[in-house]
């Protein structure tokens, strides 16, 4: 009698030990570290499978290729970041700077990554991810605290002759540069970027815009 044939997966599907949510987090997490190190060229589909303990083919079933991971990565991190700012918003209304910058720090301080990335692949002259970001992030806060503003200027938070668009540029320089600078920073200030430094530059910041925008 023949040896019984082993029964053999569907073709692409991953195996058993590399199946389920664990493994599609385990790459978008070695993605997150690669990226933030090295540029978007400079990584290969093959250490981002190793660093995550897996086969390069894993990076295909998941994610189709590297910009398709690198897709991923930006949605997983900058969509829950709109979300996250929409449902404040909702919830503290819309003089509540405290509340977006708290947001805002939270996720930039818990994600050193974000800054260093997005200056090397939006930013910068040959940003490949430049258009990406602006159609599918940028976009959308762009007419988020805009319009938060300008709710509080028709409440009487804000002053009337207030800029909403200048004021979302000047909110978000605040924010973000002192964390893209870090590693300057760090050194020249003697800043450590610990809990405690992100829970006073929250409060700094906000006292800077809301007595610089009050009514």
């Amino acid at each position: 009698m023949s040896r019984s044939a082993t029964p053999r997966r569907p073709p692409g599907r991953p195996a058993h030990s590399e199946e389920g949510p664990g493994v599609r987090e385990a790459l978008l997490d070695a993605a997150r570290a690669l990226f933030a190190a090295r540029d978007f060229r400079a990584v290969s589909l093959r250490e981002i499978a190793a660093e995550a303990g897996v086969s390069p083919a894993m990076v295909h079933y998941y994610f189709g290729d590297k910009s398709g991971l690198f897709d991923a990565l930006l949605d997983a991190t900058f969509s829950g970041l709109l979300e996250r700012i929409r449902a404040a918003l909702a919830e503290h209304g819309s003089a509540d700077v405290g509340a977006l910058l708290e947001i805002l720090v939270g996720t930039i301080g818990a994600e050193p990554w974000i800054p260093r990335l997005l200056i090397r692949e939006v930013l910068s002259d040959e940003g490949p991810f430049r258009d990406r970001f602006i159609e599918r992030y940028a976009s959308q806060a762009a007419a988020i605290i805009p319009a938060l503003v300008a709710r509080g200027q028709q409440a009487g938070d804000f002053r009337s002759d207030l800029d909403p668009r200048l004021a979302f540029a000047s909110l978000v320089g605040m924010t973000v540069f002192p964390f893209a600078a870090r590693p300057v920073l760090e050194r020249v200030l003697g800043l450590e970027y610990d809990e405690a430094f992100r829970r006073r530059f929250v409060e700094h910041t906000r006292r800077l815009f809301v007595e610089g925008t009050r009514a």
